[in-house]
């Protein structure tokens, strides 16, 4: 990871809130799970999830690159797992319930090798009917890509659903909103045996 790039995300974070509240239909989804174990947030920021998520009862691991962003998370919770990693790096040690990759896959020709090895890192440490939880920039053909990549690559990760999510927030700096457009994209862990 290239150090100005990681000193712009550290920079970026020291506004709070940067990238808004958080998505209302992943809380929706976490809340409905009965039983609350455990779960990985890669690519956490300033812990716009990991936050709420920790107050719901699950305990969150969340891994950065950026200091700032870990540092605001480590100073808004008492009990939760941090890393400083780059998280094509990081070596997932245990299983999890639900790990959470919220903007950080991009499936660019330059990141599909580093994306796909995430991918079967993750297939190995989720859990039984567990959950990998995909938010991306809505974009059709990405979607299309991973659901295929999945399919092919990643049998034990069964797609779920895919929803649409607008996602409106004032970023630093600035006094207008911007809307994202995303996909907010569920697999589920099988027993490839089913």
């Amino acid at each position: 990871m290239e150090i100005n790039k990681i000193e712009g995300w550290d920079s970026f974070y020291k506004s709070p809130n940067a990238f808004g509240n958080p998505y209302p239909e992943l809380i929706h989804f976490l809340e409905e799970i009965k039983i609350k174990r455990n779960l990985l947030d890669l690519g956490a920021g300033q812990g716009r999830t990991t936050i709420p998520t920790t107050k719901l009862g699950y305990k969150v691991t969340a891994v950065d690159y950026s200091r700032e962003g870990i540092s605001i998370i480590k100073n808004s919770l008492e009990k939760v797992d941090t890393e400083v990693a780059d998280i094509f790096d990081y070596k997932i040690s245990q299983m999890y319930q639900i790990i959470l990759l919220d903007a950080v896959i991009h499936c660019q020709p330059e990141d599909l090798e580093r994306e796909s090895q995430l991918f079967k890192s993750i297939e190995n440490k989720l859990e039984k009917d567990g959950f990998l939880l995909l938010i991306t920039h809505q974009w059709d053909m990405r979607e299309d890509h991973l659901i295929k990549l999945f399919n092919k690559n990643y049998q034990s990760l069964k797609f779920q659903f895919n929803s649409h999510i607008v996602h409106s927030f004032i970023p630093p700096n600035q006094i207008e909103k911007s809307s994202m457009e995303m996909s907010f994209m569920c697999f589920k862990k099988i027993d490839r045996n089913e």
